[in-house]
C-alpha cells in the first residue's frame, strides 16, 4: 500500500511540475529548433553565395586570359558590387584595375586601387595596391603624388617589397630629373632584389646621362 501510494505522489508531482514548466520547455525547444534551421540556412546560404563568387572569378580568370578586356571588367565590377569584403572581390579589383590601365583608363585604375589601398587590412594586398598605384600615378603624371605614397616609408615597412618599392622610387625620381636619388634606389632595388635586365638597363642609362650632363660654371 504505501508503495502505490508512494509512486502515485510521485507522477502527481511529475504531473504538476510539468504543467508548470511545460511552456518554458516548449519554448526552449521551439527556440533551439528555429536557431538550428537559421544556422543551416545561413550556412546554406553562405556556401551558395560562395560558390557564386567562385563561378563568376572563374569566368573572369578565362576572361583575362583569353585577353577579352571588356567582359572581364564587367565581371570583376560584378564580384566587387556583389561579394564586398571577399577574397575574391579584392583580387577582383586587383584586376579591374589592370584591365582599366591597359585600356588607357587611368581614372578609373587610381579609383580602384585608391579604395582597395584604403579598405584592405592584409598586408600583401595593401603592398600590392600601394605598388600598383604609385605606377598609374606615375603614368598620369602625377610624379608628388606617387612619391608621397611610399617616399616615407622605412625598410622595415616595406618587408619583402623593399626592392619593387626602390626601383619604383627611382623611376619616380628619374621622371623628376632627380638623377642621382635615381641611381641610388636603383642601386639599393638591386641590393635588394633581383638585378633583372631592365634594372640593369635603367641604371645604365642614368649613368650615361649623368656623365654627360656638364658640370655646372663655376
Amino acid at each position: 500500500m504505501d508503495d502505490y501510494i508512494s509512486e502515485e505522489q510521485s507522477v502527481e508531482a511529475l504531473k504538476k511540475w510539468w504543467q508548470e514548466n511545460y511552456t518554458s520547455i516548449l519554448w526552449g525547444l521551439v527556440l533551439g529548433f528555429a536557431v538550428l534551421t537559421s544556422w543551416n540556412i545561413w550556412q546554406s546560404t553562405k556556401q551558395r553565395k560562395a560558390d557564386e563568387a567562385s563561378g563568376l572569378y572563374q569566368q573572369l580568370l578565362k576572361a583575362v586570359d583569353a585577353k577579352q578586356a571588356e567582359p572581364a571588367i564587367k565581371l570583376s565590377e560584378r564580384i566587387i558590387e556583389q561579394f564586398q569584403g571577399s577574397t575574391y572581390a579584392t583580387y577582383a579589383t586587383l584586376f579591374a584595375a589592370k584591365l582599366k590601365a591597359e585600356a588607357g583608363d587611368l581614372a578609373g585604375a587610381k579609383k580602384a586601387l585608391s579604395d582597395l589601398l584604403a579598405a584592405s587590412k592584409d598586408g600583401d594586398i595593401k603592398h600590392l595596391a600601394r605598388l600598383r598605384l604609385g605606377e598609374v600615378l606615375l603614368a598620369l603624371g602625377e610624379n608628388e603624388a606617387a612619391l608621397k605614397l611610399f617616399e616615407p616609408l622605412k625598410p622595415r615597412d616595406m618587408g619583402k617589397y623593399e626592392s619593387l618599392y626602390e626601383e619604383l622610387k627611382g623611376d619616380v625620381y628619374a621622371t623628376l630629373d632627380r638623377t642621382s636619388e635615381a641611381l641610388a634606389a636603383y642601386e639599393l632595388a638591386k641590393e635588394k632584389g633581383d638585378a633583372t635586365p631592365l634594372l640593369e638597363l635603367k641604371i645604365n642609362n642614368l649613368a650615361v646621362d649623368s656623365a654627360s650632363t656638364p658640370a655646372p660654371a663655376q
